[in-house]
């Protein structure tokens, strides 16, 4: 990962967002993180993770509680049809 400082990100902005292709940018202040450019690809990846994540995090949470995904798509379905 290459640091770059934020006033120099500034004036290398076009240069730097070819370099995220290959590895994320880490931006810095005063020598502390303040963000990271990453490419488009990458961005997407952790999106799906995360999503892929929530459904795991669901998916356990429905296991302990004990309610089927069938309990759980038939009180959603009604919920959503007495409200109309």
């Amino acid at each position: 990962m290459i640091n770059v400082p934020i006033a120099e990100a500034h004036n290398r902005l076009s240069a730097l967002l070819k370099k995220v292709q290959k590895s994320p940018v880490l931006l810095t202040r005063r020598g502390k993180a303040v963000g990271v450019l990453i490419s488009p690809e990458e961005y997407e990846r952790l999106r799906q993770f995360e999503a892929y994540n929530s459904v795991v995090r669901l998916s356990q949470a429905l296991r302990e509680s004990g309610v089927t995904a069938s309990e759980l798509y038939r009180a959603s379905r009604d919920e959503l049809e007495g409200g109309q």
